[in-house]
């Protein structure tokens, strides 16, 4: 060829001056029937291109027919949202935030009232808000009747499920109603394929296929003697959970029918305290559980957000999904006011059944003034972190400088925005709570000390915190699942970490002293579903019934020489301090006692008896 032929050739090549090709840039272009033009290729300008004999380049249709391929098996699936969880894609390839590009053009907009923009002011112009809560203190936590039945980490974990055996039942019937009738299961199959499940985000392996594999080095022989691997794969191909839940929203674009349980499951055995969080959201993304503080900003298409309102301790009491759409870019403009709106929205469906007389805290994602706004419609207090830029923001009071440890604040109603100092940088925080209080605090504060709002929102929203760490810490890692299975097992992991918190907080031999931590919690669990213990659940008893089953049972022999006797005090019953749990800090009294000790110690029937003695044998 000559030189002339191969320079010719070289500029009718597509320019590679773009990170992506044509056809990635155009999905609609169909190279075998649409003709060659100047805008796909601009090198081909100066050319006429009727008359030209130019062959496609064979790279560009391995692409194409590539892309046709893989569009025509995803439109055989049933379920497209789990689709879209496969094929995630961010704006760019670099780091950065996602912004619109409005060149020099004008933007205008009615001249009306914006509650999201309000005018600011240097002084509080009205009364500060009251809102009274409702529920005592005493009636919050665990229900009186769920709490009867939970006595260990097996139990806790139970109340969740509801009954459990119901509970499996339900998913062996929804799974044999969309799998084929060969591959049907039933209880005690899907309990083992959840004991699995739960001890793969255990212990990480690449490939699934590793945990059956009969290298020793893996050291995983117990996998194959419970379930095989083919027969696992089987299972976690047809996962279905929607004879589990009540209510399934078929006109909604994102419904996982467990995420659903959990909630309901939540809601009827638990009464959240006045107290609540909404920290930054879980994100799945290319594969992996991550908090969305941790990952770069950008907008992630396809993506899926678990909102979550908790508690302080981290307990999960309800949860909302969202996939990213394509068209969701405009409500991900950092300083819009579509991103106030659409997380606005976010927030008052997962607080439709928690408002009057609350107090949410939110993390920089969900701060705005025009959540809190919402809120106090909804005679609901908020205070949160602001994002520097945030659509509503007083202008003034992010362009005024400030000294080291110095504060300024700007008011609009009742709501109040802060700015702190502390050395280099600036926090922004905004509260409808007790303003004057805060005002006040705020202008005695010490030299060096930190406000006391910016204290309770630290202790509230600690993103370090070991149980936030927990909930991202144990999840499937084996490339070969799909993000469809990989939420499936995360959302059974959400199960135990709630009832490992419920644990935590109720457990009355934790508070002796004898808390589990969580991975011996979680240990609990797996070997209970994989029968390796006794999983019998307790029968529920009233209160005054076990009174007096313990009053016709006076004496307990819980040795061959120590024995339980009711305490008795100048011939009338009495009751003494417990050595056992005073050794451990906690003062609880008892009616029993050792009569075979020598100083006749006060002692819990159940478990300090028989600890104590274990300990004097030592």
């Amino acid at each position: 060829m000559s030189t002339s032929g191969r320079k010719r050739k070289q500029q009718l090549k597509p320019r590679q001056d773009d990170h992506r090709s044509p056809i990635k840039r155009r999905t609609s272009f169909n190279i075998k029937a649409d003709a060659l033009v100047a805008s796909a290729y601009p090198a081909l300008a100066d050319y006429d291109l009727s008359t030209a004999d130019i062959k496609p380049d064979l790279t560009e249709l391995q692409l194409q027919l590539a892309a046709e391929g893989e569009g025509g098996r995803r439109t055989k699936n049933h379920f497209a949202q789990h689709d879209l969880l496969n094929d995630q894609e961010s704006d760019s390839d670099e780091d950065g935030y996602s912004e619109l590009n409005f060149q020099a053009a004008d933007v205008f907009c009615q001249d009306e009232p914006d509650e999201c923009d309000p005018e600011w002011t240097s002084q509080p112009t009205s009364t500060r808000l009251l809102f009274e809560f409702q529920t005592p203190p005493q009636q919050t936590g665990l229900k009186g009747e769920a709490l009867r039945r939970c006595h260990g980490p097996q139990h806790y974990f139970n109340q969740l499920l509801g009954s459990r055996s119901k509970f499996f039942t339900a998913f062996a019937k929804s799974f044999n109603a969309r799998s084929a009738a060969a591959v049907a299961t039933n209880a005690e199959e899907m309990e083992t394929f959840v004991g699995l499940s739960l001890l793969i985000s255990d212990l990480k392996l690449n490939l699934s296929k590793d945990y059956w594999s009969n290298n020793t080095y893996y050291g995983f022989v117990g996998f194959a003697k419970k379930m095989s691997a083919d027969r696992y794969r089987q299972l976690l191909h047809w996962p279905n959970f929607d004879c589990l839940t009540k209510s399934i929203n078929r006109q909604e674009k994102v419904d996982f029918p467990l995420l659903n349980f959990i909630n309901e499951r939540m809601a009827e055995h638990y009464v959240c305290g006045q107290q609540l969080v909404l920290n930054d959201p879980v994100i799945l993304w290319k594969g992996r559980f991550s908090y969305l503080q941790d990952l770069p900003s950008k907008f992630r298409c396809n993506s899926l957000l678990l909102h979550m309102l908790t508690e302080q301790s981290g307990l999960i009491v309800k949860m909302q999904a969202e996939i990213v759409q394509p068209e969701d870019s405009s409500v991900w403009v950092r300083n819009s006011r579509q991103l106030v709106q659409h997380r606005n929205t976010v927030v008052l469906k997962l607080l439709e059944d928690h408002q009057n007389g609350h107090t949410v805290f939110a993390s920089k994602f969900y701060g705005s003034y025009g959540l809190a706004h919402e809120l106090a419609k909804r005679n609901t207090y908020c205070t949160g972190l602001l994002d520097r830029n945030r659509y509503g923001n007083s202008k003034a009071l992010v362009h005024q400088q400030l000294e080291p440890n110095q504060i300024a604040t700007s008011y609009a109603s009742p709501l109040m925005m802060g700015k702190w100092r502390r050395r280099e940088k600036s926090l922004y925080f905004f509260s409808s709570d007790c303003l004057a209080i805060y005002a006040r605090e705020m202008s005695m504060q010490k030299t060096n000390a930190r406000p006391k709002l910016i204290q309770e929102l630290d202790w509230h929203l600690q993103s370090g915190s070991q149980s936030r760490q927990q909930l991202i810490q144990y999840q499937a890692e084996c490339q070969d699942l799909s993000t469809e299975k990989k939420l499936v097992i995360f959302l059974i992991n959400v199960l135990v970490y709630n009832a490992y918190l419920l644990y935590f907080t109720n457990d009355q031999q934790a508070k002796a002293g004898c808390l589990k931590t969580y991975s011996e919690f979680r240990l609990a669990i797996i070997k209970s579903l994989l029968r390796e213990e006794p999983t019998t659940e307790p029968v529920p008893i009233s209160p005054r019934k076990l009174e007096e089953q313990n009053e016709k049972r006076p004496v307990l022999l819980t040795s061959h020489r120590h024995q339980a006797v009711l305490i008795q005090h100048n011939g009338k019953p009495a009751k003494k301090n417990c050595r056992n749990c005073h050794k451990g800090g906690m003062l609880q009294f008892s009616k029993f006692m050792c009569s075979s000790c020598p100083d006749k110690p006060g002692l819990c029937q159940d478990p300090c008896f028989r600890l104590w003695h274990e300990q004097l044998k030592k």
